[in-house]
């Protein structure tokens, strides 16, 4: 006998927005959904065949977001706002914990772990996620953060072969990180989110720390045929945009680092033994995506 169903607000249904939101509503026990995205978003027209119900809000109306979190009687929000939406996360968590309804607040990780970023003084987007999850202690809301390493599917984007098909290597490249595909991000958040009760521990201000697969640079233009180009010091990896150029660099240096796993601990610098992974046994009896059967 199924559980009462529950009722979820996702905020944002992009790159990973999109991934939970299909496996929420094909969960055993699917939520109610609301699907939250800002005036004029292009998703909008998208998700209509999708989900029920997809409004327009304004993230900056905290008033008005309280309102609708009452409305619709939402227990969980999950954010999946890419980063530009990142600061609207605070009125979010500040209109979740007045509207009294929320019990669970998700904030928008989907990547590497940020733990300790904030306390160990950095100054990236590692430190400005873990001041959300700061923000969510100081308003006594219920949090649960999901570290998930590296899209799969962006791969090919950070070596550059999306511009001619060759995996460019900034440093050695045999160093492992965490690849995780964004369907099993989004089956593993719908199956814990529908299937655990909201005051379980291994939900209530966790952090939830999964991987697809572990590989190297090296490993990946092996596994997927493709020439290696040694990116020298004065030299970019090739990418559309400057942006995507630093985006690159900044990610491989995190990945060269040994940063780049989902058991990485930012207060001790060093890999938690035991953690990279080790929230997938909550989902018992799955087969994670690796990049060789999506080749």
């Amino acid at each position: 006998m199924h559980s009462p169903k529950r009722s979820i607000a996702l905020v944002g249904a992009g790159v990973i927005g999109m991934p939970i939101l299909r496996a929420l509503l094909s969960s055993s026990n699917p939520p109610n959904v609301i699907v939250l995205t800002r005036p004029g978003s292009k998703n909008k027209d998208l998700l209509s065949p999708v989900s029920p119900i997809v409004i327009s809000a304004d993230y900056t109306d905290t008033s008005a977001l309280t309102a609708l979190f009452k409305k619709h009687s939402i227990e969980i929000v999950i954010s999946a706002l890419a980063s530009t939406g990142y600061k609207s996360q605070y009125n979010l968590a500040d209109a979740a914990k007045a509207s009294g309804s929320v019990k669970l607040f998700v904030p928008s990780e989907w990547g590497s772990p940020t733990e300790g970023a904030k306390d160990n003084g950095e100054d990236n987007i590692f430190a400005v996620k873990d001041r959300v999850a700061e923000h969510l202690k100081l308003l006594d809301l219920p949090y649960t953060r999901f570290f998930t390493g590296l899209f799969m599917a962006y791969v090919p984007w950070v070596v550059g072969a999306d511009v001619d098909g060759k995996v460019h290597i900034q440093g050695k490249g045999d160093t492992p990180f965490t690849v995780t595909s964004q369907e099993d991000i989004g089956g593993f958040v719908a199956h814990v989110l529908t299937s655990l009760p909201l005051t379980s521990p291994e939900l209530v201000n966790a952090s939830l720390r999964i991987q697809g697969q572990q590989i190297t640079l090296r490993q990946y233009a092996q596994v997927a045929n493709k020439p290696i180009v040694t990116v020298t010091e004065n030299e970019t990896i090739p990418g559309n945009t400057d942006e995507d150029k630093a985006l690159k660099a900044f990610l491989q240096k995190h990945i060269e680092e040994g940063t780049a796993t989902t058991g990485w601990d930012h207060r001790t610098e060093r890999e938690i033994e035991g953690a990279t992974g080790s929230a997938n046994k909550l989902w018992e009896g799955h087969v994670w995506q690796t990049i060789e059967r999506t080749l």
